[in-house]
């Protein structure tokens, strides 16, 4: 990285992409290269792909740990704690807004049709970012084969995530020293051992961070509290796959082993995590507010303190630890780059990462498209045309993200008033 960024620059793009993130991780994902590499050309694509393949392997939302990794790379620690946090705060504050309403009123119209609205564009920038993406990564027929072949593999075998990132890591290994006999010979470069002291403090740290924030809590004495924060710790550190490997775990574990919620609710909890920005797995802010707000947290008798209590809770330990994994691994990751024995398997996972971020615009557009309407299922039209004038406005008229957004939201709302 060559170009000095100006924090203050990096720190208003963060804030904006917290509240314009909507889509999941592949389109926040998309957002981030689009604007990041293309446009303000702050980040190389050797350099955002290098972080983006390790941010994959990881448990935990893999959007905001790139977000993460991006703002260290700009601006040290300082910079991905902003990066990290503006990613998720917005979000935090209106996924609380909207369980507040949700609990208080039933849904309306015009919720419905901003959602609407956005899922078009959502799925749009998904599929426009992945041919700019795959344009620069799949310069090789094998990139391209291995591209095809995570996309039929995650579909077909329902094999998890990391493991199909892992499997391509290995091709690329037994690739290189099968067909590139230069590398053999090259013993790379070996890892400073100061930056290895400073990722094992860094452990320590975070994890001094998270005993701390669990004694107050067992001070407190308040057993749902103590639960939240070990559920949540437990969650964000077994389920690797990102969100979507999240969620059924949180899912099952919610409704079945403790009984905080009911199917019912996680399911409209979801719907309002997907029509929120920010990670997908912000849903667990709402999960937190549900549970405080129907428990008289720490004897307050006030449902709106009890249910921010909890809803902090449950995302200060689901992110904590996607915090903690950058700030470790980055700068050993960074000083990967310089060896050449890594080039080949590190560019057959991003291959794989380019089929699997289609393969997720390819499910969002599958499930939007076919809608189901009594037991049957019909073919949205109106959706599609909505997708097709998105991906015309973003790849031909250059629209910006933002606007796009607001325009389609709007559009919605007309949509289903009037259809």
């Amino acid at each position: 990285m060559k170009k000095k960024i100006p924090l203050r620059n990096a720190i208003l793009y963060w804030l904006k992409l917290g509240f314009i993130s909507f889509g999941g991780p592949a389109s926040q994902i998309s957002m981030m290269y689009d604007e990041v590499v293309e446009k303000k050309k702050w980040i190389d694509d050797k350099s955002f792909f290098h972080a983006l393949n390790f941010t994959m392997i990881l448990p935990g939302p893999e959007a905001q740990q790139l977000a993460t990794y991006l703002g260290w790379l700009m601006h040290g620690r300082i910079g991905g704690f902003i990066a990290g946090t503006l990613f998720i705060l917005p979000s935090f504050f209106i996924l609380s807004f909207l369980t507040y309403i949700y609990i208080q009123y039933s849904d309306n119209i015009w919720g419905e049709g901003i959602l609407y609205g956005i899922k078009a564009a959502v799925i749009a920038i998904i599929f426009s970012s992945t041919i700019k993406i795959a344009k620069k990564v799949l310069k090789k027929y094998y990139f391209w084969l291995t591209a095809i072949s995570a996309f039929f593999t995650i579909n077909l075998l329902n094999i998890n995530l990391p493991i199909i990132i892992i499997i391509a890591g290995l091709v690329g290994i037994l690739f290189q020293y099968l067909f590139y006999e230069d590398n053999k010979t090259d013993k790379g470069h070996t890892i400073d051992k100061t930056v290895i002291k400073k990722s094992v403090k860094t452990f320590y740290k975070a994890l001094l961070i998270w005993l701390i924030f669990f004694l107050v809590i067992l001070f407190l004495q308040e057993e749902i509290l103590i639960n939240l924060s070990l559920f949540f710790s437990q969650a964000a550190l077994v389920t690797f796959g990102g969100a979507y490997a999240l969620l059924p775990y949180v899912f099952q574990n919610i409704i079945e082993s403790h009984g905080w919620l009911t199917a019912q609710q996680m399911i409209d909890g979801l719907a309002l995590g997907e029509s929120t920005p920010g990670p997908l797995i912000m849903i667990v802010t709402y999960v937190g507010f549900i549970v405080g707000w129907y428990n008289d947290i720490l004897n307050i008798s006030n449902p709106m303190i009890g249910a921010l209590i909890c809803a902090f809770i449950a995302t200060f330990f689901t992110f904590l630890p996607s915090f903690a994994f950058i700030f470790i691994g980055a700068p050993i990751i960074e000083l990967s780059k310089k060896n050449k024995n890594l080039e080949i398997p590190l560019n057959f996972i991003t291959s794989a990462v380019v089929g699997l971020i289609a393969n997720l615009g390819f499910i969002l557009a599958y499930n939007s498209l076919l809608s189901d309407n009594n037991g049957t299922r019909y073919f949205d039209i109106h959706l599609f045309i909505l997708i097709i004038l998105s991906f015309l406005a973003i790849t031909k008229a250059r629209v910006g993200i933002l606007p796009l957004l607001i325009t389609l939201g709007l559009t919605g709302i007309m949509i289903k008033i009037y259809f």
